[in-house]
């Protein structure tokens, strides 16, 4: 940490200084203004609506004051641990008092505003001209410079008084208070010469505040909080305030030194923190259509501001995949691989960070957890580990893994930097990665794999049963002998145990409605948790289903759109995990890409074993993927039924079609001859082609829903993946018109929006999380083939 503040407040100004691209020229990309008034503010999606400034690995930002006020900057938000809350409602407020009023003189004729890396306020206070600039100086400090000038002929007397305010209140238009929600909150003020510290007690209430009993936030002042002041005709003065966040005693310790050493060199800081942000756009700006440039700007302050240095159990700095959802504040390997990919271009140190910062959790052969994992990559890494790791966390998850992107992210950043160490370092590791994969979701050996959920106690039992839960839906399920072996829960809901158990209730043709954890892990391994391929929909959708193609006998329709599993086993016959009983077309054809670049980094690397064997691979995965996964009759790529012996040949047509289908074009797997009859598809109107393109549901696709998380919202990295695939079979012209309608039609885009995770795909309004990463690192892939910069 002491390094890393050092080099944050030392470090040398960056050649991109005398860039074209200057941060000045992009002001309020992102509306960063809200009065704070409580620890929430929430949207309709359980966002904090306001979008604090962060920066340089911060776990704490601001914003500027609502439009009329002045004086202050709101907030702190802070990351406390794994939720953003807001702890201050003002910070830093500067009250002027001239000659003999006892109340601060109004303050007027002002504008507030932000650009990449900074909060800006200008305005008057009588003939005094105020401007107010508020910059991450370092992973846990904010500085604050202010400048008050004279511009009369006559010398000015003012009081000059800084003061913090913090928040009361739980919620936006309550009346309870934190310590109605948290009967434990306790904050303590301490004041020593010009500093002044908030501690705040323990807090640990899960989905509310994290606090460690020893968090604190910290403000140094270059003079005291109240001061005299004469300001000589035509003259200024500069004041500075250091304002830390420190997640523990550890951090709040280190952070007195680093105040001082701030306050210290503070111009050489500012300097520093302007140039990095200048360097980012010199490198990250490609283009002149300012329209354009606009949108990257916004991606690179979305994807930067999400960065998170090391703190708990997170042990390299990552970006998450947003600061501003509820649930968003640790580390997913999909996302990372896509943060990672975008950010090589403008800020690579970052991009390799976020590649690591999962990497340093692979799971190794002596694992005391679950050593049959070896070379996993965990589906999520956070501030504090799960209790079986001895932590007390709800969000770290070890029951599934994600899509193999990491190769693709690994080359992107060696295509952009040119770095072999890299390469070199990040090999091994993703070879383990890879063979993890083929070992433990290759139920039948053939080359193709499956998703699924490892063992976990959310999965199976202490005797290795498949744990699942069964629903009656009329009088003759609810009297099946099938249920006597299992427990009456809540709602009609029956908890049992046992695979044949589960296998023999999904054929026997009763209505019984059938829920694993398993089935939520292999959605979530796919990365897209609720899709219809992995046999969810909705019952009124179902309903219309059975209508349609069983005449209403539901039962037969549940049927196509409960899952079977199949049990993996070691060579000793020990329960490795599970597999869903299909194989996905999506993760091998991503396979198919790692091999191909495995193959690639092998031969870089000088290993020649290595390249034969990963470029047969490759050839292998496309030969079983465009013989078996195809389907001619409807031109589309599926899953395909497990078999127990090579591939059946099966697609999974009925749960209908889903952007897994164009994974084989993006990864250039397709023969010429199926990615035709795919385009053909995609560019249907009636199918994917809409006023926002590439939803996650065809609206063909029975379980179609625009409002559903991956059932028929659009997210940018499908959409990514859609257009480079088109591209990638010639389609040029259609891919750039499509780009085009994205930049067009995405609401909020070309305004202050935040970026959001994803949108609607027939009115492009925005839905889930604000400020989120992946959207922003796709925007910004988007944009640089848009301006024609190929990577």
């Amino acid at each position: 940490m002491k390094q890393i503040f050092a080099a944050l407040i030392l470090g040398c100004l960056s050649t991109a200084a005398l860039a074209a691209n200057n941060p000045a020229d992009y002001k309020n990309t992102i509306n960063r203004k809200g009065n704070v008034s409580a620890v929430r503010h929430f949207d309709e999606y359980g966002n904090q609506r306001f979008n604090p400034l962060m920066d340089a690995g911060a776990w704490h930002g601001y914003l500027l004051p609502a439009d009329g006020n002045f004086g202050y900057f709101s907030g702190p938000m802070v990351i406390a641990e794994e939720l953003p809350v807001f702890l201050g409602a003002k910070s830093d407020h500067l009250e002027i008092f001239l000659s003999d009023q006892t109340t601060a003189a109004s303050e007027e004729n002002g504008e507030a505003y932000s650009i990449p890396g900074a909060l800006i306020q200008t305005y008057k206070t009588g003939a005094l001209n105020i401007k107010r600039e508020l910059r991450m100086a370092g992973p846990r400090s904010a500085i604050i410079k202010t400048t008050i000038s004279n511009t009369s002929t006559i010398p000015i007397e003012a009081g000059l008084k800084w003061s913090e305010t913090m928040v009361k209140t739980w919620a936006e238009g309550s009346k309870e208070t934190i310590k109605d929600t948290l009967p434990e909150w306790l904050v303590e003020k301490s004041t020593v010469g010009n500093s002044v510290k908030y501690s705040y007690s323990a807090v640990r209430a899960s989905g509310q505040m994290l606090l460690s009993g020893t968090s604190s936030l910290i403000t140094l002042r270059s003079t005291p909080t109240e001061i005299s002041a004469t300001f000589a005709p035509k003259s200024e003065q500069t004041f500075y305030t250091v304002q830390s966040y420190a997640l523990n005693e550890t951090e709040a310790t280190q952070i007195t030194t680093h105040q001082k050493a701030l306050l210290t060199n503070a111009e050489k800081a500012i300097a520093t923190t302007k140039a990095r942000w200048k360097d980012y756009l010199e490198k990250g700006l490609q283009g002149t259509d300012q329209e354009l440039n606009h949108v990257a700007v916004k991606a690179i302050e979305t994807l930067i501001g999400n960065w998170r240095s090391p703190a708990g159990a997170i042990k390299t700095a990552g970006v998450v995949p947003s600061s501003t959802a509820r649930w968003f504040s640790g580390l997913w390997p999909w996302d990372s691989w896509k943060h990672a990919a975008a950010m090589a271009h403008f800020a690579p140190d970052v991009a390799k960070d976020n590649i690591r910062a999962l990497f340093d959790y692979q799971i190794q052969p002596d694992d005391a957890l679950r050593p049959q994992d070896a070379g996993m990559i965990i589906d999520t890494v956070f501030y504090n580990q799960s209790p079986a790791r001895g932590g007390d966390g709800d969000n770290w998850n070890e029951r599934n893994s994600k899509p193999s992107l990491a190769s693709w992210a690994v080359w992107e950043i060696y295509q952009a930097t040119g770095d072999i160490a890299f390469l070199m370092e990040m090999y091994p590791k993703l070879k383990a990665y890879n063979d993890w994969w083929y070992r433990n979701r290759d139920h039948n050996r053939n080359g193709l794999v499956e998703y699924g959920a490892t063992v976990h106690p959310r999965h199976n039992n202490d005797d290795g049963k498949l744990l699942f839960s069964a629903k009656p839906q009329d009088e003759t399920a609810k009297h099946s002998d099938l249920l006597k072996n299992c427990k009456k829960g809540n709602r009609g809901w029956y908890s049992c145990a046992g695979k044949p158990l589960y296998d023999s209730m999904k054929e026997s043709g009763l209505t019984l409605e059938l829920y694993s954890g398993a089935q939520v892990a292999a959605g979530w391994e796919s990365g897209m948790d609720n899709a219809a391929r992995f046999g969810f929909i909705s019952e009124s959708q179902l309903n219309k289903y059975a209508q349609e193609n069983y005449v209403g006998d539901t039962a037969k329709a549940l049927q196509d759109w409960q899952v079977s599993f199949l049990e993996n086993h070691d060579a000793t016959g020990a329960l490795t995990g599970y597999s869903i009983a299909q194989e996905s077309v999506d993760q091998n054809s991503y396979l198919f890409l790692e091999a191909s670049l495995l193959s690639r980094m092998a031969k870089l690397l000088g290993i020649p074993h290595d390249i034969s064997l990963y470029r047969d691979k490759a050839a292998h995965i496309q030969t079983l993927v465009n013989n078996c996964m195809f389907d001619n009759g409807s031109g589309f790529f599926y899953d395909t039924a497990t078999s127990e012996t090579g591939c059946s040949k099966q697609p999974l047509k009925k749960r209908g079609r889903g952007p897994e289908g164009w994974t084989p074009l993006f990864t250039q797997l397709a023969t010429a001859d199926k990615a035709k009859q795919v385009a053909s598809v995609m560019l249907d109107p009636n199918e994917f082609n809409t006023f926002v393109p590439f939803a996650t549901a065809s609206q063909s696709n029975p379980a179609y829903d625009p409002t559903i998380y991956w059932r028929g919202r659009v997210w940018l990295d499908q959409v990514y993946f859609a257009i480079k695939g088109l591209e990638n079979y010639g389609y040029h012209e259609e891919a750039q018109k499509l780009r085009t309608r994205v930049f067009e039609n995405l609401q909020g885009l070309k305004g202050d929006g935040p970026i959001r995770e994803n949108y609607h795909p027939l009115t492009g309004e925005m839905q889930g999380a604000t400020n989120f990463s992946w959207s922003a690192a796709h925007l910004y892939l988007h944009y640089r083939d848009a301006v024609s910069v190929n990577p």
